[in-house]
């Protein structure tokens, strides 16, 4: 074998190795490599004091790492670490919010009681966090509790959209779509410009039998925006995300 034979050789030997690199488990490389990083980066801190400080941090970024490279055992367990080692010096506000951020995991992997539980323990949560704690209330039947939080949002913003499609979904929830439609109809009296509140309630309507109404409303869905077809639906993806939306620290 000659020289340029082994030079072509070696390149086709590297160039499989690089495919069975890409095809193999865990599929997202770059998460692989940011996990790698991570776990350098801590080997090399040289301040004690500083470690004791981040190692929630880190913790908290390899979970997320791992969610994105699909290891849902170790990333509930480094979540579980990261709060474990939170320094009792930092604000409670940033304990809260890890608690949340690690609700936000489990409801990733559809650990539904122990993300309620985890949203529960922020006194202060925000919007998107009370709609997914009054669908995780519905979940379990709780369908008055579930509405106060739907209450919740709309008391802080009277034009949030989270809050009506909350209570609308909860009351269909128990097949009361006549209070779903009046509920679409307070929003779409403050806010009558919006396709996505229209087909909302063109929804309801038709579960009800108002097949008429359901057809008006699409009419008016599509004079707003033209063409305007919704198959996405709020309260669905605050159970059931399709991403975990956290970022690395």
């Amino acid at each position: 074998m000659n020289n340029d034979e082994k030079k072509i050789l070696i390149k086709i030997i590297a160039i499989v190795l690089v495919v069975f690199y890409f095809a193999m488990p865990p599929h997202n490389k770059i998460a692989q490599w940011g996990f790698v990083f991570n776990n350098i980066a801590r080997f090399f801190e040289s301040s004690p004091a500083n470690m004791e400080k981040t190692e929630y941090l880190f913790h908290r970024n390899n979970a997320i790492y791992l969610v994105r490279m699909d290891n849902k055992i170790a990333a509930l367990r480094e979540m579980d670490k990261a709060v474990a080692t939170f320094p009792v010096s930092l604000p409670d506000e940033q304990l809260y919010s890890l608690y949340s951020e690690r609700a936000k995991v489990r409801l990733y992997y559809g650990d539904y009681k122990g993300a309620l539980t985890d949203y529960l323990r922020n006194p202060n949560p925000n919007m998107n966090d009370m709609l997914k704690i009054a669908m995780l209330f519905k979940k379990e039947g709780k369908r008055k509790t579930a509405v106060s939080y739907c209450n919740k949002i709309i008391e802080m913003d009277i034009r949030a959209y989270a809050g009506y499609a909350c209570m609308a979904d909860v009351y269909a929830d128990a097949g009361k779509y006549e209070s779903s439609v009046t509920i679409m109809d307070l929003l779409i009296d403050r806010c009558p410009n919006k396709a996505r509140y229209h087909w909302d309630r063109a929804m309801y309507k038709e579960k009800m039998g108002d097949i008429k109404g359901a057809e008006e409303d699409r009419q008016k869905a599509d004079e707003l925006s033209a063409g305007y077809v919704n198959t996405n639906s709020i309260t669905e993806e605050a159970l059931k995300p399709k991403v975990l939306d956290l970022t690395i620290s």
